[in-house]
């Protein structure tokens, strides 16, 4: 049979970054079980066989997601960039016939998601996937937190020039310090391995202090458990001793103490490079993914969307971590 010069593209281009990223992302993303999860979740219904206008294939739609947080996008730029590039288009396995969803049907899919709280489900089954590889190594957990600006709030004054409104864009979204600046939003708490590859994360109000935390995140973790100084208290550190858990948490000086002592600034720098790791996906996240404010209103929309990009995160990881270990 002869090629179209659609499919002639779609087989000979090749030798770009985006193409070689992408052609390493189809193989390894769990599509046939993610598919399986929204088929039970009653989120997609595949009509094989039935009159009428087939549904688009759960691969596309999920990879549009993909693809929007990998690269950043918009729904409108989602849209346009898969009729543009070949590269979208030969990941998400799109032939000249197939049916391309519009902006509105990828907005519509990706709220029924977070609604039904199926990107959670989701992170969930990649990280099996990559444990099942022993992509995620067990020597320890490392923890912390990052600011993720929301919108401020909008006052509205009357004619006297009085505020009679201050509702925030976000309820959910508060005020904190940091180095003496102000910050309104919300935080990502994240845990990690020893490589960087998330554990879990989680959505609370920016004003939530990041050791509220600590437990959540380390629930798993009977090895060691590496995190700034902000998680130190003596009461964990004694704590993780009686449960034979190292306590690799960076020290700071209590009340009456001058400095540190010699083997407490040691070991604060042997714990401080190890911890470093953890801050790799924050600037992953927030500047190759373009994730540097809040996208939906609320903690519980906001927490399914970190749960995509820790998805995301994780995935780009995989080549790397799989040329590694051989």
């Amino acid at each position: 049979m002869q090629l179209s010069f659609f499919d002639y593209a779609m087989k000979y281009q090749g030798g770009k970054k985006s193409m070689k990223f992408l052609n390493e992302m189809k193989e390894i993303i769990p599509f046939e079980t993610i598919e399986k999860i929204l088929i039970e979740k009653n989120i997609y219904k595949p009509n094989k066989g039935k009159s009428g206008r087939p549904s688009i294939p759960s691969k596309i739609l999920i990879g549009a997601l993909f693809l929007q947080n990998w690269y950043g996008l918009s729904d409108p730029m989602t849209e346009e960039l898969i009729h543009d590039r070949i590269s979208f288009r030969k990941f998400l396995d799109i032939k000249d016939e197939d049916t391309i969803p519009d902006e509105t049907t990828i907005c519509k899919f990706r709220n029924k998601l977070i609604k039904e709280e199926i990107l959670g489900l989701i992170f969930d089954e990649v990280k099996k996937m990559m444990e099942s590889k022993k992509l995620i190594l067990n020597e320890g957990t490392l923890i912390d937190a990052t600011l993720i600006h929301s919108s401020e709030p909008k006052r509205k004054k009357d004619n006297n020039g009085k505020v009679i409104s201050n509702k925030a864009a976000d309820s959910d979204a508060t005020y904190t310090s940091k180095r003496g600046h102000k910050h309104h939003g919300l935080k990502m708490h994240i845990a990690t391995d020893t490589n960087g590859i998330i554990k879990d994360i989680i959505a609370t109000t920016a004003s939530t202090h990041d050791s509220t935390q600590f437990d959540t995140l380390t629930k798993d973790e009977d090895k060691a458990i590496f995190a700034d100084s902000g998680y130190m208290s003596k009461a964990r550190k004694i704590s993780l001793r009686a449960k034979g858990i190292f306590a690799g948490i960076v020290e700071r000086r209590v009340k009456g103490q001058s400095k540190l002592r010699a083997k407490q600034s040691k070991n604060n720098k042997r714990f401080s490079k190890i911890r470093s790791i953890v801050e790799l996906p924050f600037a992953f996240i927030k500047h190759h993914m373009n994730f540097k404010e809040t996208r939906y209103l609320g903690i519980q929309k906001n927490q399914q969307h970190f749960y995509m990009l820790a998805t995301c995160y994780n995935l780009r990881r995989i080549p790397n971590l799989i040329k590694a270990s051989g």
